[in-house]
């Protein structure tokens, strides 16, 4: 249905006089005259009674008035949808992150959604190995993932994290030991390997440097049962400092401040931007962070 005939229509019967509906539609009388005509003959119904007193609706009219009403705002509705749609500003955004960005995921999702009412978040956590795959299959539109990437994404540095050591509340260390042969004495909790890879190969990278092998006796499916099993006095564990920062209070932590115990992390997505609103929340977090 033409929508440019159902605003005339609606226009005409609300005024009930063409001189003022094509007036108010800023086109001539002859034109919306025209129009009516066009619209009677798709419809099959005389909807207006043209006279001196100007035009008087039928039964006909009246009886489609109600739906020609909904139909216009509907299709306005849809113009305006495809309009904010080409702007950027209205659709999902499918968003991945971990724990250790799970603050400044939010945050930045919280803060475009302010200034988009159009737009919806759909947020999922996954470790960055899953959200490579998920963005390169195009399940996931943008993703906080760790650097470097190994994959064709395009990417922009957000925060800098590093390793942690989560130690029962009643351990005697208060720093971090220098020496190797201190470690050797802690049996360790782990992150399943398949649910953090890339913890586990940062782990093992900076175990290198510091000549030790952790003695891994437990592992966990999450970071959270990792946590409350260090914090019920089962081990100690290696985690992200900006992730154990989200985790409940209670076990003792320390970062590590070591140059091969720190790593990236960043906004991921796979070139080139198709969609207008990635490309948008992609500036809007580059200006963010920027500023």
């Amino acid at each position: 249905m033409n929508l440019r005939l159902l605003r005339a229509f609606v226009t005409l019967a609300d005024l009930g006089h063409f001189g003022r509906a094509a007036d108010l539609l800023c086109i001539t009388q002859p034109t919306l005259s025209k129009q009516m005509r066009q619209l009677e003959s798709e419809l099959g119904a005389r909807l207006f009674e043209r006279g001196r007193h100007g035009a008087q609706i039928t039964a006909a009219g009246t009886a489609l008035l109600p739906d020609a009403r909904r139909l216009l705002q509907d299709g306005e509705s849809l113009q305006q949808r495809a309009r904010l749609t080409r702007q950027g500003a209205f659709g999902t955004l499918r968003l991945g992150f971990g724990l250790s960005t799970l603050s400044l995921a939010t945050r930045l999702a919280a803060l475009f959604q302010q200034q988009h009412a159009g737009v919806r978040m759909a947020m999922d956590d996954f470790a960055s190995a899953e959200q490579t795959r998920r963005l390169l299959t195009g399940e996931l539109d943008v993703g906080f993932i760790r650097l470097p990437s190994m994959a064709n994404l395009e990417t922009l540095p957000l925060l800098d994290e590093q390793l942690a050591l989560c130690l029962p509340p009643d351990h005697p260390w208060q720093t971090v030991p220098a020496e190797a042969d201190a470690w050797a004495e802690l049996n360790f909790i782990a992150l399943s390997h398949n649910r953090g890879p890339g913890l586990a190969a940062q782990i093992r990278h900076w175990s290198a440097t510091r000549h030790f092998q952790p003695s891994v006796t437990q592992f966990a499916d999450d970071l959270l049962t990792v946590h409350a099993m260090v914090k019920a006095g089962l081990g100690a564990a290696l985690l992200p400092w900006h992730a154990a920062q989200q985790l409940p209070t209670g076990a003792k932590l320390m970062a590590i401040d070591d140059p091969a115990a720190h790593w990236q992390i960043g906004l991921a997505w796979r070139a080139p931007v198709a969609s207008p609103l990635l490309a948008r929340f992609i500036e809007f977090v580059r200006a963010t962070e920027k500023a």
